[in-house]
């Protein structure tokens, strides 16, 4: 059994100085439900063995962000040239190509839609989740021994989480 965890990036600003679509930064709404979604996920034991994220500044700093709440060191953290806008397809490449030998039970991906949200339901066969929003997750437990067996249908959506769905402070 493995566990991955799905993670849209956080809200981020719609323009940037360089006009690069790949460095637009959080915005302020962004910089706060990225640690508050962190503090839930800590709150409920969900961490990481590597969180792998897209190498976009956005999807970047909201896994760093996630990370920090939930004391996941930064060299777990791995950027990913092909997790910025991503297809089913190049989900399961990656996934197919960690390490089977390393003790890696629970994985993390911080990225984009549609992908993020297509690949949810891929995995799930299920129509659980209506939007994927921005900063939600999905954790997702996967009757998989080994990351090579991932495909469809082979996962239940064990929790989703939005940052509208956490209590206000």
């Amino acid at each position: 059994m493995k566990n991955l965890t799905l993670l849209r990036h956080a809200k981020s600003e719609w323009h940037c100085p360089s006009g690069n679509d790949h460095d637009r930064p959080l915005n302020k709404r962004g910089l706060k439900a990225a640690p508050q979604i962190g503090s839930y996920l800590h709150k409920y034991g969900i961490k990481p063995d590597i969180l792998l994220s897209s190498t976009a500044l956005r999807a970047l700093t909201t896994a760093q962000l996630i990370a920090a709440k939930l004391h996941v060191e930064q060299e777990q953290i791995q950027p990913v040239d092909d997790l910025y806008l991503a297809s089913i397809p190049d989900y399961e490449r990656i996934i197919k190509s960690i390490d089977d030998t390393a003790t890696i039970e629970h994985v993390m991906i911080a990225s984009h839609n549609p992908g993020t949200h297509e690949f949810a339901h891929h995995l799930t066969g299920g129509n659980e989740i209506d939007r994927f929003t921005t900063c939600a997750v999905a954790v997702i437990e996967l009757n998989i021994d080994h990351w090579g067996e991932i495909g469809p249908g082979c996962g239940r959506l064990r929790h989703f989480i939005t940052p509208r769905d956490l209590p206000a402070t």
